[in-house]
């Protein structure tokens, strides 16, 4: 008999043990993120101070404008071909035209400077590509 109760007595303490635990870490995750977080927002600030501009808060995405039923109808009635590079190496007219539809569908103010094709990578380079060496960046830029 007195050992089923010392054996009840040691679940209970083991159950304490475990519940006070995870109590802990998860309290020192979320202490842990708020020091990570308070940390980016001050080397932010001493970042801004030093160049001398003003944080900006991130502005929320704009709406898609609608399209027109016209648009629609034109689009399906004729789907583009793709465009085929200029005998000179420049780029195509097309190209130009939906680069410069991109910026304006941004609804900012902004100005097209120039449109120039960008060279690959010689052997030496990343092997990754364009797309690969963003990600990379990206994903290994702190605080960005």
């Amino acid at each position: 008999m007195s050992n089923s109760i010392a054996l009840l007595a040691l679940e209970a303490a083991d159950g304490t043990v475990v519940l006070t635990s995870i109590t802990l870490v998860f309290a020192m995750l979320v202490a842990l993120c708020l020091i990570i977080t308070v940390e980016g927002k001050i080397f932010d600030a001493i970042k801004n101070k030093k160049s001398g501009t003003k944080a900006t808060p991130k502005a929320p995405a704009a709406p898609a404008a609608p399209v027109a039923p016209a648009a629609q109808n034109i689009a399906k009635a004729a789907p583009a071909a793709p465009a085929a590079p200029a005998a000179d190496g420049s780029i195509p007219g097309e190209i130009v035209a939906a680069i410069a539809a991109a910026v304006a569908s941004l609804g900012e103010n902004l100005t097209i400077r120039g449109i120039h094709r960008v060279q690959k990578k010689t052997a030496t380079g990343s092997r990754r590509g364009a797309w690969g060496d963003a990600g990379v960046t990206q994903n290994t830029t702190p605080f960005m």
